[in-house]
C-alpha cells in the first residue's frame, strides 16, 4: 500500500452498519499514515461537512474531500478504493 498521507472521513449515524464501516476503513488503511475521522451526523453536528461534500447516504466515505463510496463496502471494495495504485 502506498504510504501517501490522506484524510479519510467516514460519515456515520452511529448504527451498527456505520460502526462496521468505520472499523473496516480503519483496518484497511492501518499503517499507511492516513488520518481517519468519524463524522457522526446527528442533528447539526456534521451537516455542514456533509452538505459541502454532497453526502446523501450513510455511511459515506470521503477521501481528501471526494466521496469515494456510499453504503457499507465489502473488504475487497474497501481495498480497491482506499489503496493507492503506484
Amino acid at each position: 500500500m502506498n504510504t501517501k498521507q490522506r484524510t479519510i472521513e467516514v460519515f456515520t449515524a452511529g448504527c451498527p452498519v456505520c460502526r462496521e464501516t468505520l472499523e473496516l476503513v480503519q483496518k484497511t488503511v492501518s499503517g499507511c499514515g492516513c488520518e481517519v475521522i468519524e463524522r457522526r451526523c446527528e442533528g447539526e453536528t456534521c451537516c455542514a461537512p456533509a452538505i459541502s461534500y454532497g453526502v446523501k447516504a450513510l455511511p459515506s466515505i470521503v477521501v481528501n474531500g471526494k466521496i469515494v463510496f456510499e453504503g457499507r463496502p465489502t473488504p475487497e471494495q474497501a481495498r480497491e478504493f482506499l489503496t493507492l495504485k503506484p
